[in-house]
C-alpha cells in the first residue's frame, strides 16, 4: 500500500510539473527586443552637498516626468527637484518640457543639467541638447541652440558651464546668461579641443579631454590635430546618389593624431602650452589637476605602448618634469586614463598599476615618487569610487570575491582593514554618499534582474527601494532556463570562466553547441550580471534546441596581466585553443555533441569565429562572424600595434593572425554579418574575406550586410534589426548543426 501511495504521489508530482511547463509561454524574440522584458532602469545621481540621491521618475501614463530627491537616512522623498511640467508664477497652465533622459547636479546642488535627445558620438561618447534648471529661481535656460553638445560640466563654483560643439569649447556664464568661445578653429576631422577622437576612445577608453582646475581659474585641455591622419571613406546609401562620408582612421602602421596639452586662463583668456614633448609617435592618455590648482599631471605613452610616463606641469611656465615611469619592454603598459586620485590634502596620490601582475592601488608620494602598494593579491581593483581624508580610507570596487563579480570595499591608506561593504554574489554598481555613511547599490546577477537598495557603510543595514517584482513575475510566465557557471582549466595555472544555458525542455540526446565568445582584452563577457536582452536572446536560442555557452578565454581581462597578455604577438591562436578545450569539456560534462559545435562572436569575437573556419578549419562545424576583423592591417593602430607591433616590424605576425590569409583552408559553415557603415571594424574586412573565399572557389559560405548600420547593428524599439539578425542566425545554425 505504501508503495502504491508513493507511486501515486510521484506520478502526481511529475504531472504537476508538466502542467506548469505547459502553462508557460514560449520565449519570443519580438518580445525580447520590443521591451517586454526590460527591467525598470533608474538614472541615479548623488547630490554633492547633502546625504541625498536623486533619480528620474517617469509616469507610465500621461503624467509628468520628474526628478525626485530621496534622503539616504530615511529613503523617503525629500523634494521634487524638477518636472517637465513647468509652470511660472504668471502662468495659468504648465508648459510641457520635452522628455529628458539624464541629468547632473552642479557642485553646490543649486542647478541641474538636463540632457535630452541623447545620441551616440563615437563608441562610448554622446551628444545631446542640454538645459540648465536653477532650482531656487525656477528658471530653465537652454545651453545652446547651435547644435548638440558634448561633455558639459559645471565650474567648481557652479557659476559657469563648459561644453563642446563641433570640436570647440565654450563657457556659459550662468548668472549673466552669456556664452563665449574658448576655441574657434575646432572642426571635426581637423582639430578637436577637449574631446578624444574615435581612435583614443576605442583604443584607450578616453572620452572627455578637458578638466576645470579645482579653483575654477583654468581649464586644462587636449587638442587633437587629426590632419596628420588619413581619411577612410564610409558609404551611405539612404539617398539616390550614395553619400561618401570621410572618417579619420589611422590603420596599423599609419600616422596617429598629433595631440597637444594646453591650459586656458579663463579670466585673462590666455593659452599656456604644456611641454609634453614633440615626438609625433606618442599618445597623451590622461590629464589631472592637483588639489591646489598649481600643477597639472599628464600621462604620456610611447607609440609602442611599452613606456608610460607621468609628467608634472607648472601652470605658469608650462614646463614639465617626469614624476614616475612604467616600462614593460616585454609587452605593453596598461593605461588607465582616469588615473591619479589625490589623498592627504594633495601630499600624495593613488595610482592604478598592474606592475606586480594584477591591477592594484599604489600610493605615490609627491616628492620622492616612491610607489607603496595599498592593495595586493591575485585579484583586480576595478574602480576608485571616492577617498576620505578625514578617516584615511579609500572606497573601491574589485573582483576579489571572484573574477565574475564586482563588489565594493573600503581600505585604509596604509593598506590595512580592508572591508567588504556589499553583500550578495553578483555585480554591484555603487554610488557613495558625500558623508560616506551610505551607498546606493544596484545589485544583479546572471539570473536575477537588478534590485536597488540603500546600504549603510556603518552597520551594513539594507533598505530595498525597487526589486523589479513586476519583471520577476513576468519572467516566471515564460519558458526561461537559468544559466549555470562552469570553469575550465586553460593550463596548469590559469582557469577560464563560462556559463551554459540548455533548452527549457530537452530530451535525452546530445545537444548541438553554440559557443559565444568576445575574447578581446577590453572586457569580460561571462560576468555574474543581469544583461536582459543579450542573455534572454541566448535563452531563446537555447530553446530552439541548442546548448548555448559563453566563455572568457585567455586574452580577456579580470584575471591579471599574465592571463590577459597570453596572446601577445599571436592573437587568435591561444583563444582558439581555449575554445577547443571548452568544447571538449562541455561534451564530457553537459551532454553536448562536439561534432555539432558552432562559434559565434561579435567584433573581436567575430574575428575568432572567422579564424576558426579558416586557419583552424574543421574544428567547428559552423561559425557566425559578426563585424569581424579579418585582416589586422585594416584595423586601427592603437589596438593592432598593442598586440602585433608595427606592420613594418612584424609583417609575418600580421599575416599569421589574419583569417584572409587562410581562405584556402575553408571547409564550410561560415556566416558573415556586417553593417555597411561600420566605423569601428570597416566593412572592408568582411568584403575582403568574402573575396578571398571566392578566389579559392569556396562557394558554400553565407553573408548578410545591413545597409547604413554601424558596428552595433541596432535600431530603435522594437529593435527590428536585432530581431531579424538573430532569426537569420538561428536559421543558419539549423541548416548547419541539425
Amino acid at each position: 500500500m505504501k508503495k502504491l501511495l508513493s507511486c501515486f504521489f510521484l506520478i502526481s508530482a511529475v504531472l504537476s510539473v508538466f502542467a506548469q511547463q505547459r502553462g508557460k509561454s514560449d520565449l519570443d524574440l519580438d518580445q525580447i527586443w520590443s521591451g517586454h522584458f526590460d527591467e525598470r532602469k533608474y538614472v541615479v545621481h548623488l547630490m554633492n552637498q547633502s546625504p541625498q540621491f536623486a533619480w528620474i521618475q517617469t509616469d507610465t501614463g500621461a503624467g509628468p516626468q520628474v526628478i525626485l530627491s530621496l534622503d539616504f537616512n530615511t529613503t523617503r522623498i525629500v523634494d521634487t527637484l524638477f518636472s517637465n511640467q513647468i509652470k511660472g508664477e504668471s502662468d495659468s497652465l504648465p508648459t510641457t518640457f520635452t522628455y529628458f533622459q539624464d541629468f547632473d547636479f552642479s557642485p553646490d546642488d543649486s542647478k541641474i543639467l538636463i540632457r535630452t535627445q541623447i545620441e551616440p558620438l563615437y563608441s562610448l561618447s554622446e551628444m545631446s541638447f542640454n538645459y540648465v534648471w536653477d532650482i531656487n529661481k525656477k528658471v530653465l535656460r537652454v545651453v545652446s541652440a547651435n547644435g548638440k553638445q558634448s561633455y558639459a560640466s559645471f565650474s567648481p563654483d557652479s557659476k559657469r558651464l563648459a561644453y563642446i560643439i563641433q570640436g570647440n569649447i565654450y563657457i556659459m556664464d550662468l548668472e549673466k546668461n552669456t556664452t563665449v568661445p574658448v576655441t574657434v578653429d575646432g572642426i571635426p576631422g581637423q582639430f578637436l579641443y577637449g574631446m578624444a577622437d574615435a581612435l583614443y576612445e576605442n583604443g584607450f577608453g578616453m572620452t572627455k579631454a578637458y578638466e576645470w582646475s579645482p579653483d575654477g581659474k583654468y581649464i586644462a585641455m587636449l587638442r587633437f590635430n587629426e590632419n596628420t591622419v588619413k581619411s577612410y571613406p564610409l558609404t551611405l546609401y539612404d539617398q539616390p546618389y550614395a553619400q561618401i562620408k570621410s572618417q579619420r582612421y589611422p590603420l596599423a602602421g599609419e600616422m596617429v593624431p598629433d595631440v597637444k596639452v594646453f591650459i586656458y586662463d579663463v579670466e585673462n583668456k590666455l593659452f599656456i602650452p604644456i611641454d609634453a614633448g614633440i615626438n609625433p609617435d606618442q599618445y597623451i592618455t590622461g590629464i589631472h589637476w592637483s588639489p591646489d590648482s598649481k600643477r597639472l599631471l599628464v600621462q604620456r605613452l610611447s607609440r609602442d605602448q611599452k613606456k608610460l610616463e607621468l609628467l608634472r606641469a607648472n601652470v605658469v611656465t608650462g614646463k614639465t618634469s617626469v614624476v614616475l615611469t612604467e616600462y614593460k619592454p616585454e609587452n605593453y603598459v596598461k593605461v588607465y586614463p582616469e588615473n591619479v586620485y589625490f589623498i592627504k590634502d594633495g601630499a600624495s596620490f593613488l595610482w592604478k598599476s598592474e606592475k606586480d601582475g594584477y591591477t592594484h592601488l599604489y600610493e605615490v608620494t609627491g616628492d620622492s615618487a616612491r610607489m607603496t602598494p595599498v592593495t595586493q593579491g591575485k585579484w583586480e581593483v576595478l574602480e576608485v569610487k571616492t577617498v576620505d581624508d578625514t578617516h584615511n580610507e579609500i572606497y573601491f570596487t574589485s573582483n576579489e570575491s571572484g573574477s565574475r563579480q564586482k563588489q565594493l570595499y573600503k581600505i585604509g591608506y596604509d593598506g590595512t582593514q580592508r572591508t567588504k561593504l556589499t553583500t550578495g554574489t553578483g555585480y554591484h554598481e555603487t554610488w557613495i554618499s558625500p558623508d560616506k555613511r551610505f551607498f546606493f547599490d544596484e545589485f544583479s546577477s546572471l539570473n536575477k534582474p537588478p534590485i536597488y537598495q540603500v546600504v549603510s557603510t556603518v552597520d551594513r543595514s539594507q533598505r530595498k527601494l525597487i526589486e523589479n517584482k513586476e519583471l520577476n513575475d513576468r519572467l516566471k510566465d515564460y519558458k526561461i532556463s537559468d544559466a549555470y557557471f562552469f570553469t575550465v582549466p586553460a593550463n596548469d595555472s590559469m582557469v577560464m570562466d563560462g556559463w551554459i544555458i540548455r533548452p527549457y525542455q530537452t530530451g535525452k540526446g546530445r545537444l548541438p553547441l553554440v559557443l559565444y565568445v568576445y575574447g578581446g582584452s577590453t572586457h569580460q563577457q561571462a560576468l555574474d550580471k543581469w544583461d536582459d536582452k543579450f542573455t534572454l536572446t541566448m535563452r531563446w536560442l537555447a530553446n530552439q534546441g541548442y546548448a548555448v555557452a559563453c566563455i572568457d578565454p585567455r586574452g580577456t581581462p579580470g584575471k591579471g596581466e599574465a592571463f590577459r597578455k597570453t596572446n601577445y604577438n599571436k592573437p587568435g591562436d591561444i583563444e582558439i585553443e581555449d575554445l577547443l578545450k571548452v568544447k571538449s569539456y562541455l561534451a564530457k560534462n553537459y551532454r553536448v555533441d562536439s561534432s555539432r559545435a558552432a562559434v559565434m562572436g561579435w567584433s573581436y569575437g567575430g574575428y575568432l569565429a572567422a579564424l576558426a573556419q579558416t586557419k583552424y578549419a574543421g574544428r567547428f562545424k559552423a561559425a557566425v562572424a559578426i563585424a569581424p576583423v579579418t585582416n589586422w592591417r585594416y584595423y586601427e593602430n592603437v589596438y593592432a600595434e598593442r598586440l602585433l607591433f608595427m606592420p613594418s616590424e612584424n609583417a609575418e605576425g600580421y599575416k599569421d593572425a589574419s583569417p584572409v590569409n587562410f581562405a584556402g583552408n575553408y571547409k564550410g559553415g561560415l556566416f558573415l554579418v556586417h553593417g555597411t557603415a561600420d566605423d569601428n571594424v570597416h566593412l572592408q574586412n568582411s568584403l575582403e574575406l568574402s573575396k578571398q573565399l571566392t578566389n579559392e572557389k569556396k562557394s558554400d559560405f553565407e553573408q548578410h550586410f545591413y545597409t547604413d548600420k554601424t558596428h552595433n547593428l541596432s535600431d530603435g524599439t522594437p529593435n527590428i534589426l536585432r530581431i531579424t539578425l538573430f532569426t537569420r542566425i538561428n536559421e543558419f545554425l539549423k541548416r548547419n548543426l541539425k
